[in-house]
Parts: C-alpha cells; structure tokens; sequence
C-alpha cells in the first residue's frame, strides 16, 4: 500500500491532535509549573503547523498557509527546548527572544518568495531552524535538573535524531535539488511526515514524565521547603527556599551564614571505567557523609546530582575555613572507606553572606564556583588545602 502525501498529512494531524488535546488538558488539571507550559505550546504549534501544511497540499496557492506552518513548526521545536531550559530554572528572557527572532525570520524567508515559491519557500531557513533548536534542545536534556531524570535521555534521542535529519536534508536539499533521487527517497514531505509521527508520540510520553516529576515536587511549595530524598537531604529548590526564608532574618540580627558546598567529581569516568554500581556507590557514601559531618543545625541541601550544600549562622569565634576543611575530610575518609578502585576528587568552596550578600543564590552560586574550582586545582580559596 503506498500512502500519498494528504493522507500522511491527515495521519499526522490527528496524532498531533490528539497527543495535544490530552497533554493541555492535563496541563490544566495539574496546574502545570512553566515548563509543562511550553512543552503545551509545542504540541499546540504542532497542531497548527499540520493543519497549515494540509491546506497547503489541498490548496497548492494557498502560501501564506506554508510560511505560517514553516514557523510554528520551528516554533513547535523551540517550544521543546524553552521547556528543557525552564525545567532547569534557566532564565529565560534570552532564549525567548531567540525563538522570537527565529519563528518571525523563517514565516518572512518563506513570504518573500511569494506565490512562486511553492511548497519549498523558505524551506533552508526551516530547515536549519529546526536543527538549530533541536541541538539546543539535545543539550538542554543533558544538563540541569534535566539530566537527572532518566526518561531525560529519551528526549535527547529524539531531538538528536530531528537535528541530524534536517541539518541532512538542509544539506541535500542546496545540493542536490527536491527533485533529487535521495531528497525524494529520504526526505520529501512523506518521510517527514512519517518521522513527525514518531517523534511527537515519542516526546509526549518523555514530557508527561518529566512534567509528573516536576508536578510532584511541585504540588505544594509551602510542604516543598520541609521535603528531604532518601538521604535526608534537602531537595534543591526547598533549600533554596529555607535559606530565602532564614537570610532576612540573620541579617536583621546582625549574624553572618555560611554556606560550603561540596562537589565530587569523576563520577561519570568512574562509571564508565568501572560501572555504575560503583558511581552510585560513592555517590550515596558522599551525600550521606555530607548530612552526617555538617554542623548539628546546619541546613543540607543538593546542589545538583554530584553536590551538596551546607549553610549555617556563624558566630564571632567560628573559623569557617576550619569547618570546611574538617567537612571534606571527612566526607573524603568516608568516601575512601568504601576501597573502590579510583577515589574521586571532592573539593569545597565557602561564601560568607557578609562578603557576598545575604542572597541565596548568591550564596550558593558563589560557593559551588569555588568547590569547582578546588576540584580541578586540589585546593579550596582562602587558604584551605
């Protein structure tokens, strides 16, 4: 059976449909976070750009239909990446004019061709465009918050996957013309339409992971600040709001916190090398070495999947530089403990809010810069070693 170019058009369309109708409506039951809500928006673009390529293949003159669907549909790519970007907590005005200038750039590269363009105006500019975004996407997945969920590398897969064919299809299509025999073999609007099939059931099943994750942690933010995992410690975002919480009420008493943050590298070289058993292994001997050495009423929070941070009100005699140096010690006797067959390396940076400012993440910026610096030079700023 071979299937025209409507029929796969149509076929499309009601997937993208459906996939968007359910993915909304459960943004809207869940109250999504803003992620969920980009993520939203590129099955909504998705949907829209069927519906404009399916006019423009009923309705040959019908341009302005292609140049529409030639946007949202790079649209649609970038809304993925925004939603990678925004789960991370990146900010996010940047990378919103980006999509911005990119979306209008490609409608207006395929409206300057006018009705002679037929279906292919515009079409290098869309092309790259979609490239462009899904290789931001692909790196987004991999770093952040991202990273650390599993179902992360799935979307990676798929939005490597769109970035290799349309940079490929960009290339033959100014090489080797739409007439070609390998751009109809493996690139024309058939194959296009069969890969878009794939993938958006692909990423809808990967963002509705990723958003349920994102929605559990994020149901009630006043029940956040008090969630620990497994290790008892702090997630990310509720030690950054008990430290919010905690910084006003320091400086108005006149006392200085600190904050040290501790970072263990080599982890992914240790899993490969010797497997993931034994990364995992001194990961949890890490995390849990952390919580058990940092001061008694200390606050312990994840910095992100391979650090830590501890903060704590000093007083006039606390010799910080002391605690930080007694604290990765023994987070490292602890971590050799275990004999495993490489030690990685485990630095530590301290901030101190009355150098840097009674900001959390000020602090803790400040503080995970210079525990990755001691990672890669073996010693800690202010004369710790």
């Amino acid at each position: 059976m071979t299937l025209d170019s409507v029929s796969l058009q149509v076929a499309a369309l009601l997937v993208i449909l459906v996939s968007t109708t359910m993915y909304v409506l459960d943004t809207l039951m869940l109250k999504d976070g803003v992620a969920g809500r980009y993520w939203s928006g590129a099955y909504l673009s998705g949907c829209l750009s069927a519906l404009c390529y399916l006019i423009g293949l009923v309705l040959p003159d019908a341009f302005v239909a292609v140049a529409i669907g030639n946007g949202v549909f790079v649209g649609a790519t970038g809304f993925i990446w925004l939603g990678c970007a925004a789960f991370n907590g990146r900010a996010m005005r940047v990378p919103l004019i980006v999509w911005g200038v990119a979306v209008l750039a490609i409608i207006v590269a395929a409206l300057a061709a006018g009705p002679e363009g037929g279906p292919w105006a515009g079409a290098v500019p869309f092309f790259l465009g979609n490239a462009l975004f899904a290789t931001l996407g692909a790196i987004e997945t991999r770093r952040g918050v991202v990273r650390g969920r599993w179902s992360a590398a799935g979307l990676t897969v798929i939005l490597a996957i769109e970035s290799v064919w349309f940079t490929a299809r960009a290339v033959v299509f100014v090489t080797l013309g739409p007439e070609s025999e390998l751009f109809r073999a493996a690139f024309d609007t058939r194959i296009a339409s069969l890969l878009t099939l794939v993938l958006v059931v692909a990423a809808v099943v990967v963002t509705s992971t990723l958003r349920s994750s994102d929605t559990a942690s994020r149901v009630n933010s006043a029940a956040k600040n008090l969630t620990v995992d497994g290790d008892g410690i702090l997630f990310r975002d509720s030690f950054r709001g008990a430290l919010s919480i905690l910084l006003p009420r320091a400086e108005s008493a006149g006392e200085d916190p600190c904050v040290i943050c501790l970072r263990i590298d080599d982890l992914r070289r240790v899993s490969m090398a010797f497997g993931p058993e034994e990364a995992d292994a001194i990961l949890r001997t890490f995390r849990a070495a952390a919580r058990r050495h940092a001061p008694t009423m200390a606050l312990v929070g994840e910095t992100d999947t391979t650090g830590v941070t501890v903060a704590f009100v000093t007083t006039s005699v606390t010799d910080v530089r002391r605690v930080a140096r007694s604290l990765r010690d023994r987070v490292v006797a602890d971590v050799s403990a275990l004999g495993t067959s490489v030690a990685p390396v485990v630095g530590a940076g301290l901030a101190l809010a009355s150098q840097v400012g009674f900001d959390a993440e000020r602090l803790i910026g400040s503080a995970d810069a210079a525990a990755a610096e001691a990672v890669l030079t073996g010693e800690l700023p202010g004369g710790l070693a």
